[in-house]
């Protein structure tokens, strides 16, 4: 009898610490947002998983109200300031589409993968360089389509920069800045505007070929200021270490943690270094009394400090005019959202498209803003 009475309260207490390390695990994603990874990098790793950890929270309020714990409270109000993240990756899109007064100036950004990172390949036997040629027809046919006044690319290749200056010829004016790289080849980020460009640039991060660009647009007398952002990459393949682990058989439980170790050590340098490339441009963001829209690849999801930094006093266009899940990194749908664009708060949005095609291991990203 002592045995059976006993059994029950072990399990409650070992209930109740899974609870409450859950719930300490949601509170540090939340704190992600606002520390530095810089000074303190801890909350940064649980803001990356804030999808999981939220499912995990999730399951264990359920099974707690399932068997009556009187812990049920741990979870639940661990999951209540998630209501206020939630629509970061998940619209529901109830908001009444209203007809706006003011001025439209629809922008699309995409990383177009160098022109090689279809999803579909299945049922085409093409060369590397085929199947560049294949992606750029489609992604013309894609803009013609669409039609957006402005488009943001970043990892743009081209064979030469004179490629660069008439490719998608609909769009007469643009501006670039590309590096020379193997092959001859160039790459680097490019705006293509419909409107006339008064004023460009480029910021370069130190010992990367990730950067930002900036074009300040003309756009029916006033000026508005266009940054399109490649931050630096993870420089990790999630997907080549998902297959590893899965494929290999004879790894051992230490190879697997010295893995993970050091998966989590490369990102870590990468969370620093786009914490200084924000920095960079805001600074130049600060320096200037145009309007900015800010748009691109952050390689950042929205629950970190980078998407914190960068939306402050801006709004998110798939927040206030997108629908359904926002994610944009097609191998890891539904779960992580790194492309954006955030324009000022005293403009308005129509609409935000996530586009679910598969050019790029990235879904291009459409907003109407309203000036």
């Amino acid at each position: 009898m002592s045995t059976r009475k006993k059994s029950p309260f072990i399990f409650r207490a070992l209930f109740r610490t899974i609870l409450i390390v859950c719930g300490v695990a949601m509170l540090l994603s939340y704190s992600a947002v606002y520390i530095n990874p810089a000074k303190f990098n801890i909350p940064l790793f649980f803001g990356l998983y804030f999808i999981p950890i939220l499912a995990i929270n999730v399951f264990l309020l359920i099974i707690a109200l399932i068997r009556r714990s009187a812990s049920a409270w741990i979870p639940f109000f661990a999951l209540i300031p998630s209501l206020l993240y939630a629509e970061r990756f998940y619209n529901l899109g109830f908001d009444e589409q209203i007809e706006r007064e003011g001025i439209k100036l629809k922008i699309e950004s995409c990383n177009v993968g160098m022109f090689s990172g279809a999803q579909d390949k299945q049922e085409r036997n093409l060369s590397k360089e085929g199947e560049r040629v294949w992606t750029k027809k489609n992604f013309y046919s894609h803009f013609k389509d669409i039609n957006p006044d402005i488009i943001c690319l970043q990892e743009f290749l081209v064979e030469s920069p004179l490629e660069a200056d008439t490719i998608f010829s609909q769009y007469k004016y643009r501006t670039h800045h590309l590096f020379r790289i193997r092959n001859n080849k160039y790459f680097g980020n490019i705006i293509l505007s419909k409107f006339p460009i008064k004023n460009s640039g480029y910021i370069s991060f130190k010992h990367s070929t990730n950067l930002s660009i900036y074009a300040d647009i003309n756009h029916y007398g006033r000026d508005v200021r266009i940054y399109n952002n490649h931050l630096e990459s993870y420089n990790v393949s999630f997907s080549s270490l998902i297959q590893k682990f899965s494929e290999t058989k004879d790894l051992t439980t230490t190879q697997i943690k010295n893995d993970i170790v050091e998966t989590h050590e490369k990102m870590l340098g990468t969370f620093i270094k786009r914490t200084d490339q924000v920095d960079q441009i805001l600074t130049t963001i600060s320096n200037t009394s145009i309007p900015s829209i800010i748009c691109g690849d952050f390689n950042d999801t929205p629950m970190s400090y980078t998407y914190n930094r960068l939306c402050k006093d801006r709004e998110d266009s798939f927040i206030e005019g997108g629908k359904g899940f926002g994610a944009t990194f097609a191998p890891m749908w539904p779960l992580l959202r790194i492309d954006y664009i955030l324009y000022p708060s005293e403009y308005e949005c129509a609409d935000h498209i996530t586009h679910k095609m598969s050019l790029s291991d990235h879904y291009p990203v459409s907003a109407t803003i309203i000036i």
